[in-house]
């Protein structure tokens, strides 16, 4: 089958970029033509005449968006569209049109462009579905109006999957959708084998950011000092003008470094799903209380590792969470049997 995936990249955002590349690899593999939607929420940038907006063209020609680009060029993709009109107008020739996976269903992220999310271009003709698709916390956080368009379109697709079990039970409370759990496409996959190259062991305690987070990097250093490990970050980067992102640790060896670690810490749902393939003790430090630790929880849940989940970096510490083995055997016993229900989902939607 033809299929055309929407999702959300071109955000620079490691995590954003793995799974948009596993879900195109697990689909290919699968048997199928497919094609990344190229719609970006990047389109809505501020004004260049504006701080943010200047600081956002310097990022555009910079080292690090040309690490971006050249991993996105592994990725086939439909002609860039800038509206939902120009989808309307002219929208992608597939069988199947699948949205997800990532937050695609959190307002507080698409914002303005919430609605294409919920895929109301094309024909009857082309079957609907979404993939591990995340409303990004533990409650459906849409105005009244995004409400009743996303009951309305999603009544149209074939099939509604959710990444997390808490999503599940929201889309079904607030919009009345029926929606399986299954894995985030980055789970999939056993190993970025194709993308590492070869790789060895560095025994450094590697810590992995999404941004600035003192209380996990002193951690971090306390956890490394106690062990004898290097500390060292998975997401190093040097500034421009002090604040502007300049160049970053490339994405194959973000994973690498993870993937070599003698422990990892990491408040990050993308650095957990790393240690888990690549069998790397961890500990998860979340100490924010926006309610999106459930994706986290809920796979932590899952492989009866709710253990290495952590609300403050003290608690981390004085655990001595990392005197406890993990069974890998036991969670690739579970992540199999997940894997398998997952692309089941997968199957079932695109006969």
């Amino acid at each position: 089958m033809r299929i055309s995936l929407l999702t959300i990249w071109h955000g620079r955002n490691f995590g954003a970029e793995l799974q948009t590349y596993a879900t195109v690899r697990t689909l290919q593999e699968m048997g199928h033509e497919t094609t990344v939607i190229d719609y970006r929420l990047c389109d809505e940038s501020p004004s260049l005449f504006t701080p943010s907006g200047l600081a956002n063209a310097m990022e555009r020609v910079s080292p690090q968006n040309r690490m971006f680009e050249d991993f996105r060029e592994q990725l086939p993709t439909t002609k860039h569209y800038i509206s939902l009109e120009q989808l309307m107008e002219d929208p992608p020739q597939a069988d199947v049109y699948l949205v997800g996976s990532d937050q695609v269903w959190n307002p507080e992220i698409t914002r303005c462009r919430a609605k294409t999310y919920f895929l109301p271009f094309g024909g009857d003709d082309v079957v609907r579905a979404s993939y591990a698709s995340s409303i990004g916390g533990d409650k459906w956080n849409g105005d009244e109006d995004l409400t009743a368009y996303a009951q309305s379109h999603l009544r149209r697709f074939k099939a509604v999957s959710c990444r997390e079990q808490s999503g599940c039970g929201e889309l079904k409370r607030a919009l009345g959708i029926d929606a399986t759990e299954v894995l985030d496409p980055s789970l999939l996959r056993h190993d970025y084998a194709e993308l590492t190259g070869e790789m060895n062991a560095t025994g450094h305690l590697v810590y992995y950011a999404l941004y600035d987070c003192p209380p996990l990097l002193k951690a971090a250093n306390e956890v490394g000092r106690i062990l004898g490990m290097e500390v060292q970050s998975a997401n190093e980067s040097t500034l421009l003008l002090g604040s502007i992102p300049w160049r970053r640790t490339p994405i194959a060896e973000w994973i690498r470094r993870i993937a070599g670690a003698g422990f990892v810490m990491t408040h990050s749902f993308h650095g957990m799903i790393l240690s888990l393939l690549y069998h790397r003790p961890f500990a998860i430090i979340y100490t924010s209380k926006d309610g999106r630790q459930g994706r986290l929880l809920n796979l932590l849940e899952s492989l009866g590792l709710t253990d290495r989940f952590f609300a403050s970096a003290e608690d981390a510490v004085a655990s001595r969470i990392w005197e406890k083995e993990i069974d890998f055997d036991e969670v690739d016993r579970r992540l199999d049997a997940l894997r398998a229900k997952s692309v089941d989902f997968l199957s079932n939607v695109l006969k």
